[in-house]
């Protein structure tokens, strides 16, 4: 029988009628706060805003605690890039380490990834570290605001495998003002560099920024991408992840993901889990972030 995991970390509300999600269960966490020296096109720091900040690493550690407590069982570490695109992730590498000690899952989003920050998140022992993707120049310079080529993201991904650490790599479908650019070429990153499991989202427009106002791909080109990732990465885990736009579109690219193969889906609306349902699949519920996957 065929499987597929449905993802639902307790950082955002869930509860299709069938299964509800744990507040507690999970929890994104900013080592920046808000400050963020990239700005983005597409989130502008918005997305630091709704994490737990933990700018210090004692206070990461003291916060990983206080959510255990809580029965906590995960936790997402992000922050805002600084301007070589890097999250400054090289002073918490000891609270990492404790947080993973207390037996939580430790999923880090690293930005670019450099082979010295790469062997301090092995030897923190983190569950996944989760890096974006990018596969056009053009991209990375405008939307991100950095000088650096796709190149510098194969690179940060060869960075983890040589590391010894698990990644699943992020790539945002129609990054680039809702437009396919660099997709494909993110695919082709995966493939040659070999990944854990991959996440694919789609931009999702953040009011109050430039691509406030700014339309997703077509679904039909969503389809397109998701059916490539499938034959290129038959062996890789693929999940679609928390970020689209919500509503038809949602749902829309949710069944598109479930015709493509995929493994798994965050947060998935209630007529998605029928579908899968109808189709015979076994349908499991996890609490964690769908980088954890499998």
């Amino acid at each position: 029988m065929n499987s597929i995991a449905f993802y639902a970390p307790g950082a955002r509300h869930y509860d299709n009628g069938l299964f509800q999600n744990n507040a507690h269960s999970f929890a994104n966490i900013s080592i920046t706060g808000s400050e963020c020296q990239c700005r983005c096109e597409h989130c502008r720091g918005h997305l630091l805003t709704t994490m737990l900040p933990a700018p210090e690493p004692e206070q990461l550690v003291q916060l990983g605690k206080k959510l255990l407590g809580r029965g906590c069982r995960g936790v997402l570490i992000s922050g805002g890039a600084c301007r070589d695109g890097s999250v400054p992730l090289e002073p918490f590498a000891g609270a990492l380490k404790a947080m993973t000690g207390m037996g939580l899952s430790v999923v880090v989003h690293p930005g670019l990834l450099t082979e010295k920050t790469a062997r301090l998140l092995a030897g923190a022992n983190v569950t996944r570290v989760a890096l974006d993707l990018i596969g056009d120049s053009d991209t990375i310079r405008e939307v991100y605001h950095l000088p650096h080529t796709p190149a510098d993201y194969q690179n940060s991904l060869r960075a983890a495998r040589l590391a010894g650490l698990k990644a699943s790599p992020h790539i945002v479908i129609g990054l680039h003002y809702g437009n396919i650019r660099g997709e494909y070429a993110a695919l082709d990153m995966v493939a040659a560099e070999g990944a854990a499991s991959l996440v694919l989202v789609l931009l999702n427009p953040l009011s109050n920024t430039p691509m406030q106002g700014v339309l997703p791909p077509p679904p039909e080109r969503v389809a397109e991408v998701f059916q490539t990732a499938r034959r290129l990465l038959p062996q890789t885990p693929l999940a679609l992840g928390c970020a689209r736009p919500p509503g038809l579109y949602a749902r829309t690219v949710e069944r598109l993901a479930v015709e493509a193969g995929f493994d798994a889906i965050a947060y998935p609306a209630r007529e998605t889990v029928d579908y899968v349902q109808s189709l015979g699949y076994e349908v499991v519920y996890q609490e964690t972030c769908c980088g954890i996957l499998p």
